[in-house]
């Protein structure tokens, strides 16, 4: 091969190899994207666990022998009364017997010691026999008395004894565990050392439980009361619905992480639930039926969607500025919102949320929620009562409030707003109204002050009426418009690992981007450059080589790929 044709193949691969560099540049990261609907979030909290019986039974015999019938067999199902276990009855029978001879014998001796009383009875009274020879005559009378108490004891003993050799069923149930065999030589439960033998274990199979271990971050959701759904192993396609019964106060610690064990009560009719089954509980926390959701993958922070503003074609200064912007215009900045870490929101602080539940914040805005409350009279509070029954539907509009201020649908000044017109409905002074509310109602007669008549609506007042926990927060999504995309702050709700409540800021059918593989690329690439700044620019362990010629002069540049 001459000089000029290697260096036209030179050539070539050099142009294909800046013709691909090209195309690798041209490529862009494609943002797909989704359309805001309506659907049903469900936040539960999930464990692993093991199905295990409510009551287990264990049937041991009052009496020692050998076995010498055993019907039933592990998986047997037995109704009260039904036979276990039959010991052999020799010895007992024996002494059955034994002990009704010793009692017809001591029957016939209290006849005979009473015909005998009576004759020295006579004899006395006639002055034949002394008192001597007649109290003798009682004695032996009480002491076969005493006799046929005895003989009846042990006879009632013995009759046990022979019971206790059959063994029977104390309640339905299923036959668990067999521990013992025909023709096995057992030992009583009542006098021998241990305890006795254990023949077996029964439990009642048409209810049965989980013990599922929930994560001690989870716990707090997780209440007795609760609706719980649980898919074992064997019927991946069948849940089956229970509820939380109760949580057990120790925690268990299994490789450095510490679980809570939750018992959850199950129906099984069917019997298809067994002992010792593997499985998964999901106790639901809370439920959105109809809420406006966005994906997960389309939410980022505030200070995560500005890094991620270049994969849209969008300013980053840009679109920090209109972040910013739309954070003050939900409430400005304050103290909660430097509390939250977001700014601006204006959010209620978790102390302000305990006194709502507890019926001590104001809804009017005179006070801010903080005044004390002003002395009642039972007057004034069934005046109060009196206007919530004669207008039922702005209480239950009252009764409203507190539960969108809950969802974080509005916020403190806005509930205050709303709720300063509600009372004026009413013809009521708020603090008035408030006041009665904590002091539990009007008396004399009046309705319950935080209860509407006729409409049946409630104002909360117990914390049992609130949920513990509140949810909402701010997010940002890019919404994809007519000119490109934008960045809109968000207030959001109940979520789960797949969805969110969209509280405010987004409507339905738009279309927000998904930007899960956008914000992968830009760890990726912001790794890559914090990596460049460290090696500067080469590869750990590797130098650029230099030449030197023969002569000791520097060495030409190396020639580029």
């Amino acid at each position: 091969m001459n000089r000029s044709s290697l260096g036209s193949i030179v050539a070539l691969l050099v142009l294909m190899a800046v013709s691909a560099c090209a195309k690798k540049e041209e490529q862009k990261l494609v943002i797909q994207t989704a359309t805001i609907g309506r659907q049903t979030i469900v936040l539960d909290a999930t464990a692993s666990g093991a199905v295990e019986p409510i009551n287990v039974v264990e049937v041991k015999s009052k009496s020692s022998g050998q076995i010498t019938k055993m019907p039933v067999e592990t998986g047997s199902s037995v109704r009260p009364g039904d036979l276990l276990v039959q010991v052999d009855t020799r010895d007992v029978q024996n002494q059955y017997d034994q002990a009704e001879a010793d009692l017809n014998a001591a029957d016939a001796k209290l006849q005979v010691s009473e015909a005998q009383k009576k004759r020295s009875d006579d004899l006395f009274r006639q002055r034949i026999i002394t008192a001597q020879e007649n109290e003798t005559a009682r004695l032996d009378f009480a002491n076969a008395q005493a006799s046929v108490i005895r003989a009846r004891t042990s006879l009632d003993l013995a009759k046990q004894r022979l019971e206790d050799a059959t063994v029977r069923a104390p309640v339905a149930g299923t036959v668990i565990e067999k521990t013992v065999s025909l023709g096995q030589v057992i030992t009583s439960a009542t006098s021998a050392f241990g305890g006795g033998t254990t023949l077996l274990k029964m439990a009642d199979l048409s209810k049965v439980r989980m013990r599922a271990l929930f994560n001690e971050t989870d716990i707090g959701s997780v209440q007795p009361g609760q609706q719980a759904t649980v898919t074992v192993d064997a019927y991946p396609d069948r849940p089956f619905h229970g509820t939380v019964e109760k949580i057990e106060p120790q925690a268990v610690v299994q490789q450095s992480v510490t679980m809570f064990p939750v018992l959850i009560n199950l129906a099984n009719s069917e019997g298809l639930l067994k002992p010792g089954m593997n499985g998964e509980a999901a106790v639901l926390v809370d439920r959105r039926e109809d809420a406006l959701a966005v994906p997960n993958d389309a939410v980022r922070t505030t200070r995560e969607a500005p890094m991620l503003a270049r994969t849209l074609g969008l300013d980053q200064d840009s679109v920090s500025a209109q972040i910013q912007a739309q954070m003050a215009s939900f409430g400005g900045p304050g103290r909660n919102g430097a509390r939250n870490g977001e700014g601006g929101i204006n959010l209620p602080s978790g102390r302000e949320m305990r006194r709502m539940m507890r019926g001590e914040v104001d809804l009017a805005p005179d006070q801010g929620g903080r005044g004390q409350l002003p002395s009642v009279s039972d007057a004034d509070c069934k005046k109060v009562s009196d206007a919530m029954a004669a207008k039922p539907d702005v209480a239950a509009q009252l009764a409203g409030l507190r539960q969108k201020m809950q969802r974080g649908e509005i916020d403190m000044a806005a509930l205050r707003e709303e709720s300063q017109k509600l009372y004026a409905a009413l013809g009521v002074e708020p603090m008035v109204a408030r006041a009665c509310q904590q002091r539990g109602g009007a008396t004399n007669g009046g309705a319950a002050t935080g209860r509407a008549a006729q409409g049946g609506a409630a104002v909360p007042q117990a914390q049992g009426e609130f949920p513990m926990r509140y949810r909402s927060r701010p997010g940002v999504v890019f919404v994809k418009e007519s000119a490109g995309f934008e960045a809109r702050v968000v207030r959001l709700g109940l979520g789960n690992f797949d969805y969110t409540e969209v509280l405010s800021g987004l409507k339905e059918g738009d279309e927000v981007a998904l930007l899960g593989a956008a914000a992968i690329q830009v760890a990726r690439d912001s790794s890559a450059a914090r990596f460049r700044q460290m090696t500067g620019g080469g590869v750990p362990g590797m130098q650029k080589q230099q030449g030197t010629t023969q002569g000791g002069g520097a060495s030409a540049p190396p020639a580029r790929k």
